[in-house]
């Protein structure tokens, strides 16, 4: 590197500028920034410090992604977003050129310049963010494992308390905790939030006791700006959590006007300390996969204990109906989950939660416009909850036909959580189903990035239908076959994909490929593909090879299913609005599969999909 260089410089390009510090890339022009994932930034910061120089892949790999071990396909991914934000083409010609067998040049003039203080607006807009925090989870320091809900739990309950500060900005328990166990700059989680203050700390307990460690962190600086320890018996720690939030808040210097001077809430969330230690160990088992039968297990106690503890009751609700859409448990858990809605509501209509699991009961069995209603009103409540924004698209936007809707939706949980890979997978998805195919492909990559495995769902089927839409046929089989399960393969199936598409490139194959098709589907019980059932992929495929007949007799196994449990599966629906589809939805037999599903009520009162007219009791597509 040469010497001029700095790590932390700002390096001038063709039409763009370079922030190290800041990690953002900006138009020289207008200072509009240029979105790029991490992993590309990383890159680009490493390219431009070597200008001219020839960098071998494994060389610019390590410096991407030091210490850990990736496909080079994850290379050639970044290298491909780089040059899209660069409008360098799919080659490169002005900025980063390949060289065949060897690796990789930067090839624009590269300057770098003294960076500027920043403007006026933008001081402003720093002090503004002190009106901005983001809790992180708190460290446990126990030895004993078992307490390490603690530190979620202490970092949960202040989210709770400093999100009742009129003004003041606090991000939803998922968008910070994305960063748990994460060794990440302070910093650059403020930015990735847009918030100007962190607040992070410990918790240590023995026996009873309880010792809580909170700093609070400018986010532009790293600096700490407050501190400090609090050292309380477990059985004080609705007191504990009070007079923290009472410090934050003075530290923030926010004026609360008649309630300076008091706690911010005027009861703690149950009265049953021991119910209250239940619930924290229950919902620290919320990220834990598979774990949901001993969260229900731990609420159902501590809702025994207190029947009035609103927040239980929603989480028992949450937790059931992740049991349904897991796949692990039938329609009674959605009833179950319905129930603890219910009764959440019943103590506190203001829930959100609690209506956010209510919509997903609704639009699971086709409630169309109650489960709008439903989610709406729990993004009213909690406007910085990511995942009712993605719940708010995949039950009721996506199967409506609403896909650029649904597109900003997950688009907006993600600005609201970008540390969640499942944040970015929804983003991927609903942009390939709308026909941004580019955007697909850079929120694909922002997930692998984030830890999402490209050998399995739903990143694999991503990927094959990416490589589909731009007509490469035969790369497009294999990251399909990776995730087959075994009865598929045991079908013939990894042959089957590959037929499949090369029958789309070669109308030859296509008599061969139906057959397979239509002995896969034969029989009562279809083979699975995860949660992603097959009988999609069978209507899909069959209306790409022509054989509209064969993928509407498909889709009627739909309406049959509905018919006979009154439980729809959402994730058959949204993908059947995509441009790829429209012979199916052209097929008059569309019209009939649409207003079994109840869809044609929905559309009567919210209006109809996009590029669509309703006529009376048709749907004109366009």
């Amino acid at each position: 590197m040469a010497e001029s260089q700095r790590a932390d410089g700002v390096f001038e390009f063709g039409d763009f500028r370079l922030l190290a510090a800041q990690r953002q890339l900006v138009s020289r022009a207008d200072g509009r920034p240029i979105e790029l994932t991490a992993k590309a930034l990383d890159a680009l910061h490493f390219l431009v410090q070597h200008p001219g120089e020839l960098l071998d892949k494994s060389t610019l790999m390590a410096a991407v992604w030091p210490n850990v071990v990736v496909e080079e396909n994850n290379l050639n991914q970044v290298v491909s977003a780089l040059r899209r934000a660069l409008g360098d083409g799919s080659e490169g010609k002005r900025f980063i050129v390949t060289v065949p067998g060897r690796g990789y040049q930067f090839v624009a003039p590269v300057r770098e310049v003294p960076e500027a203080a920043p403007p006026a607006a933008a001081v402003r807009a720093v002090a503004a963010d002190r009106a901005s925090i983001a809790v992180l989870p708190f460290a446990s320091l126990s030895s004993d494992p078992e307490k390490d809900y603690f530190g979620d739990g202490i970092a949960e309950e202040l989210i709770h308390l400093l999100t009742r500060v009129p003004g003041l900005k606090v991000p939803a328990r998922t968008s910070s905790f994305a960063y748990k166990g994460r060794n990440l700059d302070v910093r650059q989680i403020g930015r990735e939030l847009g918030v100007g203050m962190l607040l992070e700390g410990s918790v240590r307990s023995a026996g009873d006791r309880i010792r809580v460690t909170a700093q609070l962190i400018a986010a532009d600086s790293g600096f700490h700006v407050w501190s400090q320890s609090y050292d309380r018996r477990f059985a004080d720690v609705f007191e504990l959590q009070d007079e923290l939030a009472g410090a934050i808040v003075h530290a923030l210097k926010i004026n609360l006007g008649d309630r300076e001077g008091r706690p911010l809430r005027d009861l703690p969330p149950t009265k049953d300390v021991e119910a209250y230690r239940l619930y924290l160990r229950a919902i620290a088992l919320r990220d834990t996969f598979g774990a949901s039968e001993r969260a229900i297990s731990l609420l159902n106690e501590c809702t025994a204990r207190d029947p009035t503890f609103v927040r239980a009751h929603a989480q028992l609700a949450v937790a059931y109906n992740f049991l349904y859409s897991v796949g692990t448990h039938g329609p009674e858990a959605l009833l179950e989950a319905q129930r603890s809605a219910e009764r959440a509501l019943s103590l506190d209509p203001n829930a959100a939660e609690a209506h956010a699991v209510i919509g997903v009961q609704h639009g699971s069995r086709g409630e169309w416009i109650l489960a709008d209603n439903s989610l709406r009103r729990a993004m009213e409540l909690d406007p910085l909850e990511p995942l009712t924004h993605t719940t708010y698209a995949l039950f009721v936007l996506g199967p409506g036909g609403k896909l650029e809707q649904a597109a900003a939706e997950a688009r907006r949980a993600y600005e609201l959580a970008p540390g969640t890979t499942g944040a970015a997978i929804n983003v991927a998805g609903f942009s390939f189903l709308s026909g941004h195919s580019e955007d697909a492909a850079h929120f694909v990559q922002a997930a692998s990035e984030l830890g999402a495995r490209g050998e399995q769902l739903p990143i694999a089927l991503f990927r094959a239908e990416i490589a589909r839409r731009s007509g490469e046929y035969a790369a497009a089989p294999e990251p399909f076959i990776k995730v087959l399960p075994e009865d598929v393969r045991a079908r013939g199936g990894e042959e089957l994909v590959r037929l499949i598409y090369a029958a789309l490139a070669d109308s030859r194959h296509a008599p061969r490929a139906l057959a397979g098709l239509r002995a896969l589907r034969g029989g009562d019980e279809l083979p699975s593909l995860g949660k992603w059932p097959m009988i999609l992929m069978l209507i899909c495929w069959f209306t790409w090879l022509g054989a509209l007949d064969d993928a509407h007799d498909a889709a009627q196994r739909i309406v049959q299913g509905f018919r006979r449990t009154g439980v729809l599966n959402v994730i058959t629906l949204g993908p059947l609005w995509m441009r790829e589809m429209l012979p199916f939805r052209r097929d008059e037999r569309f019209q009939g599969f649409a207003r079994e599903l109840g869809l044609f009520d929905y559309w009567r009162e919210r209006g109809p999909p996009e590029g669509c007219e309703l006529k009376g009791e048709r749907l004109i597509l366009r």
